[in-house]
């Protein structure tokens, strides 16, 4: 008996510690995961300063400087009471936004003067948002068995993405980036269904009122993650198709906004130049992560850095030197981490709503849209998603090899973007 009660003492501690260990090993990966995410939010407010989003700066003062961003219109409605152009476009953008955006504008006011502090709190909310938005891609490259050092150059690279550029601009792009980020990883990392689904419900919410067309993220997710039988999320998909192009069309019929919206921006590119879409298809998985160096558009009082000025088609020969070596060395990472993460049953089911969405966005940005760059953030974070998948079995020295262009490109091209956001001076 004595040796069964010492046996039973043995199993519990080895169970007690057991859990402990786990404990501490999820502490930790939390713990890291956040101080990526302050990295990330100190980042995007640093580039935003970086890139002139400034007091009496050409960037508050008019809209169209830096890839078509509204920059300025969108501070006018957070901090100001300016109305939306775009309600039905961004149909709870004010009401989701504007008050915590006022509130720190309002925090920020006891130490600054209002202008410095109305500026600031539009940077810094999108900065929260999206830097938080990493931090959950972060836990879950940790969750997903990621190094600490796999980890790191990573997300250097992400960090670098030339998409943040405008990710990080006080406008809606950064915030869907960093929303749509966290719905990704929420159903992967909570065990509970019921949590899980209250949240999706939430990200459906605020993900389709802050652009309307990202309802259909969560919207999947939903749909994936809290309809458990197979018959039933058919049906729901079956259901749901009819259901929404029937509501995009009586909006396109009865809503004017609308109408000018995708009458003004419809270029059907795929239908019309299949040679051009393919061109557009391959920035769309290369250019957030490796831009190559913008134009400028210049016009009196309207010059603005593009990529696209005047509605000139995207070239595949904007790529050479240091961003083209980059730009593959970035296409060699994705495309193996995809294949990876395809042929690992750990990792498998989870890859096909990132990749759909991208495909989604190469789809309906070869439809619609006047400038495919500054749509980016909506799927940056997908391509990094797929990476942090797939990444757990690469060898440090392959990652190196790989960080080195990379990175060295993504920073030329931000200096690139930088060099001609000076240039513009009213």
């Amino acid at each position: 008996m004595k040796d069964v009660a010492a046996l039973m003492g043995a199993i519990d501690y080895e169970s007690v510690t057991a859990d402990a260990g786990k404990s501490s090993l999820l502490a930790h990966k939390q713990l890291f995961a956040a101080i990526i995410g302050l990295c990330a939010v100190s980042w995007f407010m640093l580039l935003s300063g970086w890139l002139r989003v400034t007091p009496g700066s050409v960037m508050t003062k008019r809209q169209n400087v830096l890839f078509n961003s509204d920059t300025n219109l969108w501070m006018d409605r957070m901090i100001g009471n300016a109305r939306s152009p775009e309600r039905l476009v961004h149909p709870l953008e004010i009401p989701i936004w504007r008050p915590p955006c006022r509130t720190l504008h309002y925090l920020l006011e006891t130490i600054l003067p209002s202008e410095y502090a109305g500026v600031i709190a539009a940077r810094l909310l999108v900065a929260l948002i999206a830097g938080t938005g990493v931090g959950f891609l972060a836990f879950l490259a940790l969750h997903n068995g990621l190094k600490t050092t796999q980890c790191i150059l990573l997300f250097i690279m992400y960090l670098l993405f030339t998409s943040n550029s405008t990710a990080a601009l006080p406008e809606h792009f950064g915030i869907s980036n960093g929303l749509l980020a966290i719905t990704f990883v929420v159903p992967i990392v909570i065990a509970s269904t019921a949590i899980t689904t209250i949240i999706l419900v939430v990200s459906v919410v605020v993900c389709g009122g802050t652009t309307v067309t990202n309802v259909l993220f969560p919207l999947a997710s939903l749909i994936l993650y809290s309809l458990r039988s197979i018959r039933v999320r058919i049906a729901a998909i079956a259901a749901a198709i009819p259901l929404g192009l029937g509501m995009a069309l009586f909006l396109y019929f009865r809503s004017s906004t609308i109408h000018y919206f995708v009458g003004k921006y419809l270029t059907l590119r795929l239908l019309n130049d299949p040679l051009r879409a393919a061109i557009y298809t391959i920035y769309t998985f290369v250019s957030p992560a490796v831009g190559p160096t913008p134009l400028v558009l210049r016009v009196p009082g309207w010059d603005m850095v593009s990529y696209e000025p005047a509605h000139e088609p995207l070239h595949l020969t904007y790529y050479f030197g240091i961003q083209a070596i980059g730009a593959i060395a970035w296409l060699v990472l994705f495309l193996t981490c995809l294949s990876k993460a395809r042929k690992n049953d750990r990792t498998r089911n989870y890859v096909w709503l990132p990749l759909g969405w991208i495909l989604f966005n190469t789809v309906f940005h070869n439809i619609w849209g006047d400038e495919l760059f500054l749509y980016a953030p909506h799927w940056s974070w997908a391509l990094m998603a797929l990476v942090i998948l797939g990444a757990r079995d690469l060898s440090r020295r392959f990652l190196a090899v790989i960080f080195v262009p990379v990175a060295a490109s993504q920073i030329y091209t931000l200096f690139a973007i930088k060099h001609a956001l000076q240039t513009i001076v009213r």
